[in-house]
């Protein structure tokens, strides 16, 4: 069963960065805001949830910045493009980029899916964050598994981002924003849940190995 700080993430999620961002898009052009600024607006939305850790821990998690690279990224093209079909190709750009960085990861002391997973934990500093820590450098089963899962997760966002980039292209900004807030996360999803259900087994073996 998932635990009380998953649900809560999942809530967040939810909230922050699907339901948040088409209902900013809707208010905005409501209220007679340009389509492109909309655009933008609409891409805030996830920027409260970085506020919301940076305040309660005083640090920026590799999550938070993704985000905020990527509110800042939508925000040159609209001042650069005008265009709203550059804006909504922000998107695109991210998923690639994040794509990219999980197998430049793998060069690193520790690959990028291991600190979404511990954000996703609730962070560096909760206890699942710091047992985290130490079992990953304790046993290759955990090393393995974060690897392995950043080199799929990386494979899958580059996937998604090529079929983003040709929505974008091929239908109306409205469809295109909610295919934009949408679309990654039922690829999330489903990733998440072999994430998931991999770790859970992952974490059964540490267990028998710590009570051994």
């Amino acid at each position: 069963m998932p635990s009380t700080s998953d649900r809560v993430a999942t809530a967040r999620i939810v909230g922050l960065d699907i339901v948040g961002p088409l209902v900013l898009y809707r208010v905005c052009r409501s209220a007679g805001l340009p389509t492109v600024w909309s655009l933008v607006a609409s891409g805030c939305s996830p920027g409260l949830g970085v506020l919301i850790d940076y305040i309660r821990w005083r640090t920026l998690e590799v999550v938070g910045a993704i985000v905020l690279t990527g509110i800042t990224f939508s925000v040159v093209l609209a001042l650069i493009s005008g265009s709203a079909k550059a804006v909504l190709l922000e998107s695109a750009a991210t998923t690639a980029g994040f794509g990219l960085l999980c197998f430049l990861s793998l060069f690193r002391r520790r690959p990028l899916m291991f600190y979404f997973v511990q954000a996703f934990r609730g962070g560096r500093h909760s206890d699942e964050g710091v047992g985290m820590e130490s079992a990953y450098g304790t046993y290759r089963q955990t090393r393995h598994y974060f690897r392995t899962i950043t080199i799929v997760w990386g494979a899958a966002n580059l996937v998604q981002a090529a079929a983003l980039a040709v929505i974008v292209q091929v239908v109306s900004t409205g469809v295109a924003l909610v295919f934009n807030k949408t679309v990654p996360w039922i690829g999330f999803s489903l990733l998440f849940v072999w994430t998931y259900r991999w770790g859970m087994r992952m974490r059964a073996e540490v267990t028998a190995l710590e009570e051994a």
